[in-house]
């Protein structure tokens, strides 16, 4: 009889099959867990490209909210012409239609140095493309406040009766010049005032407001584009301050109107109520300056800005 050929015997040997099954397991494996490492090499090195980090240039939509939900900057244009869905803050102004476009910003970098707020520079880490959140900016990380842009009022305002003003500055304010025992109206409280006197450079001049009557030195809140609030001639008393006289007026403002009010100056700013002091029987004006970019109700607040991450270059 024929014996079988050595390797034919060797490979039935159950010994040897077990060990070249082993190996060929180990192969299998160290190629199964190469490819692992690698791919997962691949997702992680994709998800970080996807991370905002500090100095990453970033493009992002935007929606600037107070914590009522009216909004006061966007960068998309149809949420700017949405007032029904997307109510508007006092001093929310449209710009040009081409200019809502997402935002580019470095991440990280703020002030002078990233044009953009701290809160807002920071907030953005973390965030990845395609994320939406709303992030909260503190006071103290959002636009700092200018005090010279703040004014308290008394809630009940006592007017001298009769002023004197440089000549060039009468001419100035009432924009008209001083002729005496004409009448003009008053720059700011709007009632009629006498012109007493013209000399050596000075105007001396005698308010006559109507007690009872309501005035507007903010703006008319019944006006076509109304602004402002009313004020009260509560008493006009000539004989007050040793016949100089003394006209008491009421500024018809509660705690309510804070943030939710906005007039203009006799100067041509506007001002929003920004503050008010029942117990010290005073509010407060903030206004804004847009030759320099201070925009006073946005000033000293917290903020939210809800942002969508559509880009992330590294740094």
């Amino acid at each position: 009889m024929v014996s079988e050929p050595e390797a034919l015997k060797s490979s039935r040997d159950p010994t040897r099959a077990l060990l070249a099954v082993i190996a060929v397991a180990i192969v299998v494996s160290v190629g199964v867990i190469g490819y692992i490492v690698y791919d997962n090499t691949k997702v992680h090195s994709t998800a970080h490209s996807d991370i905002v980090e500090m100095d990453d240039t970033v493009t992002l939509n935007y929606i600037g909210m107070f914590s009522d939900g009216r909004v006061f900057d966007t960068s998309i244009l149809d949420i700017a012409t949405n007032d029904v869905l997307y109510p508007k803050s006092l001093t929310f102004t449209m710009r040009e239609n081409d200019s809502y476009a997402p935002f580019d910003m470095v991440a990280g970098k703020y002030g002078a140095e990233g044009g953009t707020i701290k809160g807002f520079a920071l907030g953005v880490i973390g965030l990845r493309v395609g994320d939406t959140k709303v992030i909260e900016v503190a006071p103290e990380d959002a636009y700092a406040v200018n005090p010279a842009m703040l004014e308290t009022i008394p809630l009940t305002e006592h007017v001298n009766g009769t002023e004197m003003i440089g000549e060039a500055t009468f001419t100035s304010l009432f924009k008209v010049e001083p002729t005496v025992m004409d009448y003009v109206p008053h720059y700011k409280w709007r009632w009629d005032v006498l012109v007493l006197k013209v000399e050596f450079g000075f105007v001396t001049y005698k308010h006559s407001p109507t007690v009872g009557e309501t005035v507007y030195p903010f703006g008319d809140p019944n006006a076509e584009d109304p602004e402002g609030w009313p004020c009260v001639v509560e008493s006009f008393d000539s004989s007050a301050n040793d016949g100089a006289g003394e006209v008491v007026v009421r500024h018809d403002l509660t705690a309510s109107d804070v943030y939710a009010v906005k007039g203009s100056t006799f100067d041509g700013q506007t001002a929003v109520v920004s503050g008010y002091d029942a117990e010290n029987g005073t509010f407060e004006i903030h206004r804004s300056d847009s030759s320099i970019g201070y925009n006073g109700e946005i000033s000293g607040r917290p903020l939210f800005f809800e942002v969508t991450i559509i880009s992330v270059n590294k740094s």
